[in-house]
């Protein structure tokens, strides 16, 4: 009886945060221009107060003009960056954008970085990234350093790279018959993903290169649609010849906090009433555009800690400033609804329209065949359950897992033959692979956009396309 009672505090809790944030937001948007200005100037004073162990960021607060700075005005140019090509030219790099319309009707832009246009020797090879939840494709340029980010030096090396965009976020927002004004548009979740969005996108890229296969590169919910992707679509498996997961979640543990996990055990039907059946948290852009840019910052890092424990140590202030400020991008309602559902049966199934009926696994254990994976994962990501994920994934001849720590960055990357491997993984000779990079004390976000990522994740991802 308690718990009934507690179970009930907590969701009237959640539902009167949610309402509370909207009647914010109302409030908000009708205060005129100056009043907005004036608590923008006492959030730079209040921040300004701060003394932090980081210079640059230090010279943040205090300057007047970003532009006398040469590496701060590189920051703010990427933070104000409009898209994806404008952020390639500011590192110097040509890109160009195709469009592929899906079976069903949508039509998605795949952002291409050719080598030869940028003055490099093609390898012949293609590599496709594919982003996670809320992102789009500049998630995977935003470093301050033009070297960090992995689809440049993937450029650099020859490979034509791609980068794909789920339906519904800011470069995939058309069809071919509805609006995005129409409920109808924002009807998907990740079986739509799975179905259609990643097989569409790389039979597009194939076709267009005259190629067979190539080589996937996912973060977070890119991870989780390729495996789905893969399990349903068969001739998947011999399209993509090598598969690498940044910080796979195919089936999140519960969330860290209780208002929130709350909120995950809601039924759909009061989530689509608090939320609407269309754009999910359509108000950050909001946020995003009147919040003086530290103070958005801190509310992101708390907003990931209230969410999932992540403490964001290993991102650098000023990094924050550029990733952030591109880190939202609109995905539908039903999209996360579809993740509360697979957070609460804590198994990787497709949208569950009915509790009538059970809701259909994804084979990813007995229907992906590829011969080659590497996973590389932060060990203090609460999004990812390692021992969960080696279940789901099929079996493979050879599997190797190493742990990064960091006193290991100014060595070679850890995908050798000395490498620790883990117990009862020899079950054939078929000559499969999975080679499984943990770093220790490293978040979710910290492996696209954290320190000594050029070692945790380039240097062991170019390694591995290598082999």
């Amino acid at each position: 009886m308690f718990n009934q009672v507690k179970l009930r505090l907590e969701d009237i809790t959640s539902v009167g945060v949610i309402v509370l944030e909207q009647l914010i937001l109302g409030i908000t948007w009708f205060l005129p221009e100056p009043l907005i200005a004036f608590f923008t100037g006492l959030a730079k004073f209040l921040f300004s107060l701060q003394v932090t162990r980081n210079p640059l960021y230090n010279r943040y607060l205090y300057s007047g003009n970003l532009q006398d700075d040469k590496l701060l005005k590189r920051a703010e140019e990427l933070r104000k960056a409009d898209d994806f090509q404008e952020l390639c030219a500011i590192y110097g790099y040509k890109s160009e954008s195709h469009l592929v319309q899906t079976r069903d009707g949508y039509l998605l832009t795949v952002h291409r970085i050719n080598p030869e246009q940028n003055g490099f020797r093609p390898n012949g090879e293609i590599v496709y990234f594919q982003h996670g939840l809320l992102m789009n494709s500049e998630i995977w340029v935003l470093m301050a350093n033009s070297e960090e980010n992995l689809p440049f030096r993937l450029c650099e090396l020859g490979y034509d790279v791609y980068l794909g965009n789920n339906r519904g976020n800011k470069y995939s927002s058309r069809h071919t018959s509805l609006s995005v004004n129409e409920d109808e548009f924002w009807n998907f979740s990740i079986d739509e993903f799975a179905l259609y969005d990643i097989p569409d996108s790389l039979d597009y890229v194939l076709k267009l290169n005259n190629m067979s296969k190539l080589t996937y590169i996912g973060f977070s919910q890119g991870c989780s649609q390729v495996l789905a992707a893969i399990s349903i679509n068969n001739d998947l498996n011999s399209k993509i010849g090598k598969l690498i997961l940044i910080s796979p979640a195919t089936t999140p543990k519960k969330l860290s906090n209780w208002l929130i996990n709350s909120i995950v055990h809601f039924q759909p039907a009061l989530i689509y009433l608090l939320f609407g059946r269309k754009i999910l948290m359509k108000s950050v852009l909001f946020w995003r555009n009147i919040t003086y840019p530290p103070f958005f910052t801190k509310l992101i890092d708390i907003s990931n800690d209230i969410l999932f424990d992540w403490k964001s140590l290993n991102i650098d202030p000023i990094q924050k400033f550029i990733s952030y400020f591109h880190l939202y991008s609109t995905t539908s309602v039903k999209s996360v609804v579809h993740w509360f559902q697979i957070i609460k049966s804590k198994k990787f199934q497709m949208y569950q329209e009915s509790d009538l009926f059970s809701a259909f696994e994804y084979p990813i254990h007995s229907h992906i065949k590829l011969s080659k994976i590497l996973l590389i994962y932060g060990m203090s990501d609460s999004l990812v359950d390692i021992k969960l994920m080696i279940e789901q994934l099929p079996q493979f001849s050879e599997c190797k897992m190493s742990v990064l720590t960091a006193a290991d960055v100014n060595m070679k990357p850890l995908l050798t033959d000395e490498d620790e491997k883990l117990e009862d993984t020899v079950k054939a000779s078929d000559g499969t692979s999975l080679n499984i990079v943990g770093v220790e004390n490293y978040e979710h976000l910290d492996l696209i956009w954290g320190e000594n990522i050029s070692y945790y994740v380039t240097g062991n991802v170019t390694a591995f396309l290598a082999e």
